[in-house]
């Protein structure tokens, strides 16, 4: 099997474009001990090899020759040489191995400045693009990047060929694009050579887009709906530059971007339908056909003929495939017809709806329009003549909204389901608006507004509760708060909720719900927050102000929505403060406010234990300029109003960037918000260049001990920038992620999207709005993003034993500190019999049991028992406590070790074991058992004795005296989270992994592969055979592993999966879906004719270069629900026709991500609930210019392809 075909990646997704023939070709070659002497001939020979394939000459290819180790040795120039034979006499003569240490780095600034710095004899660029083929042997003992990045913006095409040890991340760093190539030997050199032909011929004609996003093509269905009464003729021709403009970019094909056009006046005409423009030159056409028109303004009849017209699967619309739809309505006039119904009508078909209003157009119309929030889907402008400097920045809100809805759409999600764990406990009441002025349908979108809340929380009596009650001049209690201890019970109550009708007195049913909550609350501890929420569509008949006073005063937060015809000033009245009032002209703008009201919530109890450190790191460059900079300022002291400071909660630390960095205070400077605030204030505009890469290299600092950062601590980093970086980012960036920090990137229109993503390797951490007035838009979601990742998420399902030593040495104020611990790994943990469950004991000479795991089924309960006094005293016999310890981890007592539940023992001593000689071997008996030993010591406490019960060091944790037990609170909870399971509420399932065993992914990427799987068998009950799990690979060809009529033992499965040996070839996603249809059959143990549901995990690093559409349609008939989990160069714009559904597309970077807990548990939710939903969309296959590339296609074989693989 030749590796070197491990990358006919880039032979099928790689596309022609016209372009020159010829290039300067200068080979960089590795000469260096790492290669050695003895493998120095097969470089010598492939070098002769190109030199004899390309078509050398003045006017064809000119060729120069470099070796390297840590210096750059210069065999000839481009002009030393104008035909192929001098330069094979001079390799046969004077090319010697040289040895030294590898420097790629320094070759690479090296060859940059000798070959692609001086002039080039009059060779245009253009016609003859310069090229660096890279040869390299191990990783580099120096940074490559920068030197690469500099190659890259002086225009140089580079192509990195590894072997033997070499570096996939140095080869990634140094390549132009896709063209990286990784051999497994130097020998295989030999056979590479004639495809490294071909590629050097493409690369010659390949054309890098920008990496500015302005350049980035997608996928979506955009219809523009223009005004064409514009007065004049400039006007229109400002219009239609402004179209050119905003399209010039896009790549428009049938698979790509659909397009259409659309005009009014008194009546609307289409230009172009989305299924008829397919190519850009085909929609300008369109374009300048547009012309002056005189009539009325008939908005809505537009808009209601655009709907049934343009975006009707007939005329192109891909919305049953889950490609997003656009509207981008341009106009200068108030509409002389009704727009709101119209407008709603598209809305609700999942259409985002954009309008450029030109001075004279009526905005109240538009916000019944556009989506919400009208702030950032209105773009108000003078005049047409202004279109034309605003076009790159809608540009880019286009492709952020587009951007979105594919790429972060699943991760945003997930971030919304996890970032309400830490509202365990808290009443939410729902006072709503049942008036007649509003309209049954929008009735039931208030209903699917409480059902989504609602959907964000653990519902249950002793966690978050639910009530309900509907006003009009009436009132009435749908149900109370103690009324429904499920989800399940409590949907279905809401879901038959009637309408009252009437007017509007929500005065009245403010003083009408208060005794409500009084009484709800009495059989709640103190301390549960309580929350109203109160959703109207009008001005209130009476008055609110004093009602709601009244609420406030007994601790209630409210919450106030108004829809349509509410009075804002009115709402503020209600919720006491502007930040906990939403408005939206439209019902349908519930669904995106109902995030921003849970995101308020969550954040509320999300970030008031939170301990984190964060550092700002502010662009203070000369684009930002003076008003800018302090509206910067005044988002920074924004986000501190919304978390709390302290030495023992968040601190918080600044540097500002330009040139050179500079410092405004560290992380331990200042422990109040006003101080902090005050320093801000101070901050002055340093007006330079933007150095962001070296701002990220210098930050790393200060989240070290020497600058007041904390060792267990989460730590993050808020970037914000106008600009794009002048020096490069990832490696630096990479470095401070590889630290566990978390970068946000926050950058107005003036950054780079695509370089924020880069540096925050996430696209959820990167927030990216059109100025900086706007980023008061994001002040919520940005720290519900950090309070969300501050620490772990909820332990879910766990049996837990604490081993508490109360000897002699204790005093009771330690004890104190002792529980303080126990009781916060009780509250973080989700308590129930079907859930964490816990047991205590507590020793001296002897120990004593305080509860076994079954006899409490709540936190509270469990609370109370640790936090009675309780005497010390006595010797220390942790062995003897060791060993009773078991007693608690048997069935009759609550164990769950037979279900497949893990069992873990947390044990928290100040001293010496006086029984050490037994500790041993009484820990190692727990530890067979299958459970695992967390040892937290105290002052005195013996290291070995802690690494003697735990196995190992990292199951251990040594602190001074009792008052620092705080500092331990994360690393314990975080050992907690890695134990815990994933609650999978499936009773039944089949599921089959597809896994990617080509030569896309190396055999020690397999390996993380089949151990994550591994891992993920510990959340499911395959020992009853209810869930049945299966596995296959596949590579150039399709290979079964396990079937679902396996009868494998939990121990079988995790060995067959973990010597399994890897596949090879080609990547044949398309083969492997035909054939894994077949796994789901009843013949091969499937079970769908039973009603069992079935899932398909396809887990690849390679998109689909075949039509996959036929084998999808067939798994989509039988019902297979299908999850794709893509890892590496992969794009879920064509990942899409896999699912059909963004929402089930999870995409990283690196394999090494599936390493990490929290991937394993949402895999093991995707599977457990996103597919217990039929899928709504069909599919279809892309095949486009994705992303922030454009590639020359090539016709390579497949056939020998294949052949090569067999």
């Amino acid at each position: 099997v030749l590796l070197i075909f491990c990358l006919l990646f880039y032979f099928n997704v790689i596309y022609f474009w016209p372009g020159p023939e010829y290039a300067d070709v200068v080979f960089l070659v590795d000469s260096s001990d790492h290669l050695g002497i003895k493998s120095f001939p097969f470089v010598k020979t492939f070098v002769n090899k190109m030199i004899n394939s390309l078509p050398i000459g003045a006017d064809k290819y000119r060729v120069a020759l470099a070796q390297y180790s840590d210096e750059l040795h210069s065999e000839f120039q481009l002009s030393t040489f104008q035909s192929r034979n001098p330069m094979l006499n001079h390799l046969k003569k004077n090319f010697g191995f040289i040895g030294g240490s590898l420097r790629i780095g320094r070759a690479l600034q090296e060859a940059h400045r000798t070959y692609f710095s001086a002039p080039t004899n009059g060779r245009d660029k253009k016609q003859f693009p310069p090229i660096l083929v890279v040869l390299a042997s191990a990783e580099s003992e120096d940074d490559v990047e920068e030197a690469s990045e500099a190659l890259r913006k002086d225009g140089v095409k580079i192509i990195s060929v590894g072997m033997q040890k070499a570096s996939e991340e140095n080869l990634k760093s140094m390549a132009t694009s896709q063209f990286h190539f990784n051999l497994r030997t130097v020998r295989d050199l030999s056979m590479f050579s004639p495809n490294m032909t071909q590629i050097i011929k493409d690369i010659t004609k390949y054309e890098e887009a920008s990496v500015d996003a302005d350049a980035q093509d997608s996928l979506a269905d955009l219809v523009f709906l223009v005004d064409e009464s514009l007065g004049t003729s400039q006007n229109l021709r400002n219009l239609q530059s402004f179209l050119e403009n905003i399209t010039s970019s896009m790549d428009v094909k049938d698979n790509c971007m659909r397009l259409g056009l659309m005009s009014y006046s008194d009546s609307a005409e289409a230009f172009s339908f989305l299924k008829l423009s397919t190519t850009q030159s085909e929609f300008q056409q369109q374009i300048q056909k547009l012309s002056l028109q005189v009539g009325k303004s008939s908005t809505g009849a537009a808009i209601e003929q655009m709907r049934r017209d343009s975006f009707s699967e007939s005329s192109g619309s891909r919305r049953a495939q889950g490609v997003p739809q656009i509207v981008v309505l341009v106009t200068h006039r108030p509409s002389d017809d009704k727009v709101r119904e119209a407008a709603l009508d598209l809305r609700l078909e999942d259409t985002t709806v954009f309008a450029i209003s030109i001075q004279g157009a009526n905005n109240t119309q538009l916000e019944d329009i556009v989506s919400y929030p009208p702030g950032q889907t209105i773009s108000m402008l003078e005049s047409y003549a202004d279109l034309g400097t605003y076009s790159k920045n809608f540009q880019k809100k286009l492709r952020n909204e587009i951007w979105s809805q594919i790429s972060t759409h699943a991760e945003q999600m997930e971030l919304d389901k996890t970032g309400c764990v830490d509202t365990k406990e808290a009443d939410i009441y729902f006072l709503i608006d049942g008036s007649t002025s509003i309209q049954k349908k929008q009735f039931e979108q208030i209903k699917e507004f409480m059902l989504s809340t609602i959907g964000m929380f653990s519902i249950g009596p002793d966690k978050v509760r639910v009530g309900v009650v509907q006003y009009s001049d009436k009132r009435e209690v749908e149900f109370n708060i103690a009324d429904y201890s499920n989800d399940i019970d409590l949907s279905k109550a809401v879901a038959n909720i009637k309408q009252l009708e009437g007017g509007t007195c929500t005065g009245e049913a403010l003083d009408f719900i208060l005794p409500i909550i009084k009484n709800g609350s009495k059989d709640r501890t103190s301390g549960v927050p309580c929350y109203l929420i109160v959703l109207t569509d009008g001005k209130s008949s009476d008055r609110v102000l004093e009602p709601a006073e009244r609420l406030r005063a007994e601790q209630i937060t409210i919450y106030a929505v108004g829809i349509g015809d509410a009075e804002k000033a009115e709402l503020q009245q209600i919720a006491g403060k502007e930040e906990r009032v939403n408005f939206g002209q439209n019902f349908d703008a519930l669904k995106s406010i109902k995030n921003e009201v849970v995101h308020r919530i969550c954040t509320e109890k999300g970030c008031e234990d939170m301990k984190a450190d964060v550092m700002f790191l502010v662009d203070s460059s000369g684009s930002i300029g003076h008003e800018n900079f302090e509206k910067m300022k005044t988002f920074m002291k924004n986000l501190l109003t919304k978390i709390q400071i302290g030495a023992d909660k968040t601190q918080i630390g600044v540097v500002q960037f330009s040139d050179d960095t500079k410092e405004e205070f560290q992380l331990n400077k200042y422990f109040t918000q006003k101080e902090i605030s005050d320093a801000i204030d101070r901050m002055s505009l340093i007006s330079r260049n933007t150095m962001m890469g070296h701002a990220l290299t210098s930050i790393a600092q200060y989240f070290t001990d020497s600058m007041g950062a904390r060792s267990g601590v989460k730590k993050f980093l808020i970037l914000i920038t106008d600009g794009e970086a002048q020096d490069a980012v990832r490696n630096p960036a990479r470095v401070l992620r590889d630290k566990g920090v978390t970068i946000f990137s926050v950058g107005v229109y003036g950054a780079n999207r695509p370089q924020l993503e880069e540096i925050s390797g996430d696209g959820t951490l990167v927030f990216h709005v059109e100025n900086f007035d706007d980023l008061k838009t994001i002040e919520s979601k940005l720290i519900f993003g950090i309070c969300a990742r501050h620490d772990c998420k909820r332990i879910k399902l766990l049996d837990v034993v604490f081993v508490l030593d109360h000897s002699g040495s204790i005093s009771s104020q330690q004890r104190e500190h002792m529980m303080d611990l126990t009781i916060h790994l009780v509250k973080k943990a989700d308590v129930g019999r079907d859930r964490v469950q816990f047991g205590a004991l507590k020793y001296s000479e002897y120990p004593e049991i305080l509860f076994y795991l079954n006899t409490y089924p709540n936190s509270s309960a469990i609370v109370e028992n640790l936090r009675r006094r309780r005497d010390t005293g006595g010797r220390t016999f942790t062995a003897r406590a060791l060993q009773h310890a078991d007693t608690l981890f048997r069935e009759e007592r609550g164990s769950r070790i037979k279900q497949n539940v893990k069992q873990m023992l947390i044990v928290i001593t100040d001293g010496q074991s006086d029984d050490r000689t037994l500790l041993n071997d009484t820990a190692l008996k727990l530890r067979n058992k299958g459970i695992t030993i967390f040892a937290v010591g105290i002052g005195a406490a013996n290291q070995e004795e802690l690494e003697a019960m735990a196995g190992n060091k990292n199951n251990t944790i040594h602190v001074d005296n009792f008052d620092k037990l705080k500092d331990v609170y994360m690393p314990v909870q975080e050992s907690m989270c890695t134990n815990a399971q994933e609650v999978c509420n499936l009773q039944e399932a089949d599921v089959i992994f597809l896994c990617d065993g080509s030569d896309m992914v190396s055999n020690s990427e397999f390996v993380t592969m089949t151990t994550f799987l591994s891992d993920l068998i510990d959340h499911f009950d395959i020992q009853s055979q209810r869930m049945k799990i299966g596995m296959a690979q596949f590579g150039s060809r399709y290979q079964k592993i396990i079937e679902l009529k396996s009868s494998l033992t939990e121990t079988q499965w995790k060995t067959q999966i973990q010597t399994v040996s890897k596949s090879s070839g080609f990547p044949r996603i398309d083969l492997a879906l035909r054939n894994v249809i077949n796994m789901f059959n009843p013949s091969a143990g499937g079970r769908r004719n039973a009603g069992v549901p079935q899932t398909l995990v396809v887990i690849t690093s390679s998109d689909p270069y075949y039509n996959v559409a036929d084998a999808v349609k067939t798994l989509k008939s039988l019902g297979i629900c299908v999850l794709v989990v893509g890892i590496g160069d992969v794009h879920k714009e064509q990942l899409l026709p896999i699912t059909g559904n963004s929402a089930k597309i999870i995409t990283f970077k690196e394999f090494n991500k599936l390493e990490n807990v929290d991937v394993k548990k949402r895999m093991v939710r995707e599977i457990c609930q996103s597919c217990g939903k039929t899928s709504k969309y069909s599919l279809v296959l892309f095949s486009c210019n994705f992303s922030f590339f454009h590639f020359p296609r090539v016709s390579y074989g497949l056939a020998l392809a294949e052949h090569i693989f067999i």
